[in-house]
C-alpha cells in the first residue's frame, strides 16, 4: 500500500479538517493507499519513510525548512503537491483578496501571497477544490491541477442521522450560516428581498449564526422579533442549527474570489435534508441543479425563490432529500475516495 504524507502549519482552520482530515479519513477504506498528516515544526529526513507523495497543506514558507524539505523530496524521487483551497497566490487578486477577509493591511497580504508563492513555485503540482481555482493556477504556474472536492466526515454522517430523527419545524425559518464580517456585503445584497419576504409572511423568520455588521433595518427586525442572532458555534453544533431550518441562504457577490470558494455550504445542509438557495457562483453551479437538488439565485430573484419554498412546503421536503442523495453520493463514500485515489495516482 503506498502512503500519502500531508504537511500542516497548524491543526485549528477549518480547512485542515476539509482537505487533510476527511481526507486521510476516508483513506481508511482505501486498498491502494493510506495517509498521514505532520506539523511543518516536526518535518525531517526521517518524516518521508516510506511515503509515496507529498502534500502541503496551504501554508506560507515563512523559513527555508520547508523549501529544504520540498527539495530533499524530490530528490529522493517523491513528488510534492500544494494544496490550495483559495485565490491567495498571484499579486494581481490582492483587491479580490483584501475583500473577502477582515484585514485591510496591503503589507501582510503582500508578504503572505509572497510566501504562498515561493511554495507553488517549487512543488510538482497542485490540488484544488473546484476547476474554477484550478485553470488560474494553471495559468499562473503552469504545472497539473486536480480537483479533490471538500467533504463530508464520519462524524458529520453521525449527527446527521440524529439531525433525521429529531427534525421538527416551527414556522419557516431562514438560515445564513456565514455570519462573519466579511461576508456583510454578501447578505446586504440579498437584505431587500428578505425582508419583504419577512414583511409579507408573519410566521417566516431568518436566524444569523455569528457576528455581523447589521444594518439599521435588520436591528429594527431583531428588536421586533424577525431575526434572531447566535453566536458562532462548533461544526457539529452547526449542522444541528441547520438541520431546523427550512432554507438555508447563501449569498454571495459573485467575482473571481467568490468563483474559487467550494460548495460546502450546500452539501452540509443537504445532508441535514435543508434546502439551499445560493447565488450562482462557479461551485454552487455545478453542484446544484435548480429546482432538483437546490435553488439557484440572482440578485433580484431570491423574494421568488424564497415565496416558492414557502407555498410548495413538500416539494421543498422533495428537493431537500435529493441534495440529500446526490451529497452523500458525491461527498462522501466510496465516489468520493476514488476521487481522493484518481488524483494520487495521477502524480505518483
Amino acid at each position: 500500500m503506498k502512503k500519502v504524507l500531508y504537511i500542516v502549519e497548524d491543526t485549528e482552520p477549518a480547512q485542515f479538517r476539509y482537505r487533510v482530515k476527511n481526507v486521510i479519513e476516508a483513506l481508511e477504506e482505501s486498498s491502494k493507499w493510506s495517509g498521514k498528516w505532520i506539523l511543518t515544526k516536526n518535518i525531517s529526513k526521517d518524516s518521508l519513510a516510506d511515503v509515496d507523495l507529498v502534500v502541503i497543506l496551504r501554508q506560507t514558507a515563512k523559513d527555508k525548512k520547508i523549501l529544504d524539505f520540498i527539495k530533499l523530496a524530490q530528490r529522493r524521487g517523491i513528488k510534492v503537491l500544494f494544496d490550495l483551497d483559495d485565490l491567495v497566490f498571484d499579486y494581481k487578486d490582492l483587491p479580490a483578496l483584501m475583500k473577502g477577509t477582515n484585514s485591510k493591511n496591503i503589507f501582510y497580504w503582500v508578504g503572505y501571497v509572497w510566501g504562498i508563492r515561493r511554495i507553488a513555485k517549487k512543488v510538482d503540482g497542485f490540488i484544488v477544490t473546484n476547476n474554477f481555482l484550478g485553470k488560474k493556477i494553471k495559468r499562473s504556474f503552469n504545472r497539473t491541477v486536480k480537483v479533490i472536492p471538500n467533504s463530508l466526515s464520519d462524524a458529520q454522517i453521525k449527527v446527521a442521522k440524529e439531525c433525521l430523527n429529531n427534525k421538527k419545524h416551527d414556522g419557516f425559518v431562514m438560515g445564513y450560516f456565514s455570519g462573519s464580517p466579511t461576508h456583510v456585503r454578501d447578505l446586504r445584497m440579498v437584505e431587500p428581498e428578505i425582508f419583504k419576504f419577512l414583511d409579507q409572511h408573519e410566521d417566516a423568520k431568518l436566524k444569523i449564526v455569528g457576528f455581523m455588521e447589521l444594518s439599521l433595518e435588520m436591528k429594527k427586525r431583531i428588536e421586533k422579533g424577525q431575526i434572531e442572532i447566535l453566536r458562532l458555534m462548533k461544526y457539529l453544533d452547526q449542522m444541528r442549527t441547520v438541520a431546523k431550518v427550512d432554507v438555508n441562504i447563501a449569498p454571495l457577490v459573485i467575482s473571481e474570489f467568490t468563483n474559487c470558494k467550494s460548495e460546502l455550504k450546500f452539501f452540509e445542509a443537504a445532508v441535514v435534508e435543508t434546502t439551499t438557495i445560493a447565488s450562482p457562483t462557479y461551485a454552487f453551479e455545478k453542484a446544484i441543479e435548480d429546482g432538483k437538488n437546490g435553488l439557484l439565485a440572482r440578485q433580484g430573484e431570491w423574494f421568488e425563490k424564497l415565496e416558492y419554498l414557502y407555498e410548495h412546503q413538500k416539494e421543498n421536503l422533495k428537493i431537500a432529500k435529493t441534495a440529500r442523495d446526490y451529497a452523500l453520493e458525491s461527498y462522501y463514500g466510496k465516489n468520493f475516495l476514488k476521487q481522493i485515489e484518481a488524483v494520487y495516482e495521477r502524480f505518483d
